[in-house]
């Protein structure tokens, strides 16, 4: 068994996980990104540089890959590209590649903040209040139902790429001035919490959920956690993942207000922070293995130690050149 995990970009310790994993039962991982100096490129078993996942001839091009490498599975670990291979899944299957991806909706609804507000308030589950309408947040801000400051942010972004923190009308027209594709949230007073989940690809039963607090941040992504076990996050995250249904690696991010837990964004993925979920013994990766060889998993929810503190560090690796990569 072999997969292809592509857009690596710097999550080589996820990359280890899958080399380790597929290692047992002697299969190998095939690193893809169309940056030469992306640094998971040079922990997998093999990997190669393709081109960016806007060129026309890309998927065209991943499909040669999975047929040079006998490629069981392929998935992403950027929000892009979820939507290309979500759109092309038959392609794949009808070559028995199995795209891990969810379906198109679900993943357009989690890729747009806005879609994803929608969504969820519709099914009554707590959600950060998400505007387009700038005339709208001007409104409740003036019903003094939502205060300053404002949170503007781009309603398809990642990696919080192009966050804006705003103290005034002034301050919010101008930015809407310059470019209106954005959304706007309230600044939420509370704790940030991130939950690990994962769905199984053959029952679509959820089968693990990590949550943990996040501690500090860096480009995004969680740098330092700590474990947490709390029954009514895991009730909040069962619900959200029953009326939104999506399959294999979910990371969903929420707050702890007074009021209780607040979803504030969904990614269909591998989360920054599954590092700490994988070392307290919550193995998607293994997990991803079961189903492709056709094995169900088992219920494993809460099975971990509450207290536990992940901490992200740098490593340095000095390459020849950036020349073709030759594995």
């Amino acid at each position: 068994m072999n997969i292809l995990v592509c857009s690596v970009g710097r999550r080589a310790k996820l990359i280890q996980y899958f080399k380790e994993e597929l290692s047992k039962i002697g299969g190998e991982v095939i690193a893809v990104d169309c940056d030469s100096s992306a640094p998971a490129l040079y922990l997998a078993d093999k990997s190669e540089i393709v081109p960016p996942i806007t060129n026309p001839n890309y998927i065209k091009h991943i499909m040669q890959l999975c047929e040079k490498y006998k490629i069981t599975a392929v998935l992403s670990l950027i929000d892009p590209e979820l939507s290309l291979f979500a759109e092309h899944k038959e392609e794949f299957e009808k070559n028995n590649i199995k795209i891990i991806v969810s379906n198109r909706e679900v993943v357009n609804i989690c890729f747009d903040k806005y879609l994803t507000y929608k969504y969820l308030h519709e099914y009554d589950l707590p959600v950060v209040p998400t505007y387009k309408n700038i005339n709208e947040i001007i409104t409740d801000i003036e019903r003094n139902w939502i205060k300053f400051p404002i949170i503007v942010k781009p309603r398809n972004g990642s990696a919080s790429i192009g966050i804006s923190i705003i103290n005034s009308v002034e301050e919010l027209y101008a930015i809407w001035k310059d470019n209106n594709e954005l959304i706007m949230q309230p600044f939420i007073e509370g704790e940030e919490y991130g939950v690990d989940c994962y769905i199984d690809l053959i029952n679509y039963k959820t089968t693990n959920i990590f949550c943990k607090r996040k501690i500090k941040m860096r480009a995004g992504e969680t740098d330092k956690s700590v474990a947490v076990y709390n029954p009514m996050l895991f009730e909040l995250i069962d619900k959200v993942i029953q009326v939104l249904n999506p399959i294999g690696p979910i990371d969903i991010d929420c707050f702890k207000t007074d009021g209780g837990f607040i979803i504030s964004e969904i990614n269909p993925r591998f989360g920054g922070g599954y590092l700490h979920a994988h070392e307290m013994g919550q193995n998607f990766v293994r997990n991803i293995i079961n189903n492709l060889s056709g094995f169900s998993n088992q219920r494993d929810i809460g099975n971990y130690s509450e207290g536990s503190v992940m901490i992200k560090f740098d490593e340095v690796m000095v390459l020849n050149s950036l020349g073709k990569l030759k594995r």
